[in-house]
């Protein structure tokens, strides 16, 4: 766990995430966590073949994480949710 607001802490910590379960709650309330240059962060701080998961499916946070670097895939969802995305980093 990184602690602090994402947009202010990402940038400044110093390490490399193998894994990530991103949840900034749904992208229509609160885009600022799902933010293409947010996206390129976690990107760049995670680990060569690292992964992400997330329960949202919205195709603009597929594009955003796809343009960060990450081989994405809109996956079938857990309970009521539909569809989740994951994916590693190409």
């Amino acid at each position: 766990m990184i602690p602090g607001d994402a947009r202010q802490s990402l940038p400044a910590w110093a390490g490399q995430a193998d894994a990530w379960f991103l949840d900034g709650f749904a992208p229509a309330k609160n885009p600022e966590l799902w933010d293409p240059a947010l996206l390129a962060e976690v990107a760049r701080r995670t680990a060569p073949g690292g992964t992400f998961a997330t329960y949202t499916a919205a195709g603009h946070v597929r594009r955003a994480l796809a343009a960060a670097g990450f081989a994405v895939a809109r996956l079938p969802g857990y309970g009521r949710k539909r569809h989740m995305t994951a994916g590693r980093l190409s």
